[in-house]
């Protein structure tokens, strides 16, 4: 991989809100595309075996190798170690990052990516695209046993307006693109610092919703509504009154 930076990790670091989170691996596939997992038996298995161990913050071996961001993720890369000593390797994926590679940051390859303005906020989970389609986030939603229109109802609508209105995004999606209603389903990112979904579960506005197949980001889903659930943040003060 040669095109990381710290707008990368920027990305990558709204799925972190405690020390419990799992390790990030990043890496670039055949196709030139980024690659990003919180579990390493996606990462491929030439790479994997650098990881012993105790694993030192740099390696390279036959023209592969990691670095090691502030929180201990680790960003793979591939390079003739002839031509780049190691210990400059660091140095160049960031110097040499070109931001529109953001778009391709994802668990599967060649992910399909669809550049959209968003028109309104219309729930806590769903919103009003430019060309007319409703898209609701796949793998998050509102509580149904929240009546509409209560106090943190009107604070998520309102979060969202003032970050999303107007606003230009990617939209990724998953193995299934539409609901049965015919809504779009996806992954919404504002610039490369902000996954929508992941951020609203986060902020307790959201909470996790298993879905099948759209299941990309369940894990990490997990870990942010156990997150918000612990410090009762947004919905979670109101449904863990209710929790037994």
């Amino acid at each position: 991989m040669k095109k990381i930076t710290k707008a990368v990790i920027g990305l990558v670091s709204i799925f972190y809100a405690s020390s419990l989170f799992a390790l990030i691996y990043i890496w670039q596939d055949e196709k030139g595309g980024y690659q990003i997992s919180d579990s390493i038996s996606q990462v491929p298995k030439e790479l994997r075996a650098l990881i012993g161990e105790n694993p030192p913050d740099k390696k390279a071996e036959g023209g592969i190798g990691y670095w090691r961001d502030d929180r201990g993720n680790f960003h793979f890369f591939r390079v003739a170690a002839s031509v780049v000593e190691p210990e400059k390797i660091e140095q160049l994926e960031k110097t040499s990052y070109d931001p529109e590679k953001d778009i391709v940051l994802r668990g599967k390859p060649n992910p399909e990516v669809l550049t959209a303005t968003v028109e309104k906020v219309l729930t806590p989970d769903t919103i009003l695209l430019g060309n007319g389609k409703r898209l609701r986030y796949t793998g998050v939603a509102f509580p149904g046993e929240l009546p509409r229109n209560c106090e943190i109802y009107n604070r998520a609508v309102e979060y969202e307006r003032d970050l999303l209105e107007g606003k230009t995004v990617k939209i990724l999606f998953d193995t299934r693109k539409e609901d049965k209603a015919g809504c779009m389903l996806g992954q919404v990112f504002l610039g490369t610092n902000i996954f929508v979904n992941a951020d609203l579960v986060l902020k307790g506005y959201a909470q996790m919703k298993i879905e099948p197949p759209n299941l990309e980001y369940f894990k990490l889903y997990r870990k942010l509504e156990n997150y918000a659930r612990q410090k009762h943040l947004g919905i979670w003060k109101e449904l863990n009154k209710t929790s037994p």
